[in-house]
């Protein structure tokens, strides 16, 4: 699925992609589904980018059928990012910390600047899910508990990328 956002924040550009890239946790509290964000890395590289590593702890609700069999860790994830500060944009890659094959996440977040005070977001994400995979459910329970799993990964993933521009706008109003 082709996960795309666009979002005006009524900030300059300087403020928007700074806090997205170096505090992105300040944020937490205006995004569905993510109870915390951890930095594990922010590391500036020689070349004008900035390599970032997050741990993204999310939360959901889950029909019962599958509370039996998924661990808590379906709802978080790695996200490795390149910040290409000359660009204002960052690539980046999502990966579940219970299966590292349970879904493919690549995409690109550009900043754009659209007047002194006003920044647009543009998120570009390609996700492709693999339920299948995920480990604990017995074959037998498969084919009718994948669908779930599919609806309950994109449920979580997709909120969380498409909602960072209203949440920033929201983290600006009350700061």
């Amino acid at each position: 699925m082709k996960l795309e956002n666009k979002e005006v924040i009524n900030r300059p550009l300087a403020d928007v992609y700074v806090l997205v890239r170096d505090d992105l946790a300040k944020l937490v509290p205006y995004m569905p589904n993510v109870d915390k964000i951890e930095v594990k890395k922010h590391t500036p590289r020689d070349d004008n980018t900035i390599e970032v590593i997050n741990h993204w702890y999310g939360r959901a609700d889950m029909p019962s059928m599958l509370k039996k069999f998924l661990k808590p860790e379906i709802f978080s994830w790695k996200d490795t990012a390149l910040w290409r500060n000359d660009k204002h944009c960052v690539e980046y890659q999502l990966e579940s910390f219970l299966a590292n094959d349970l879904f493919d996440a690549r995409g690109v977040n550009s900043f754009t600047a659209v007047g002194d005070d006003k920044t647009e977001l543009k998120i570009s994400c390609e996700v492709t899910l693999y339920p299948e995979k995920v480990p604990g459910v017995p074959r037998i329970l498969a084919k009718s508990v994948v669908p779930m799993i599919e609806a309950l990964l994109e449920k979580i993933l997709a909120p969380n990328l498409t909602a960072l521009g209203k949440g920033l706008n929201e983290y600006f109003k009350s700061h």
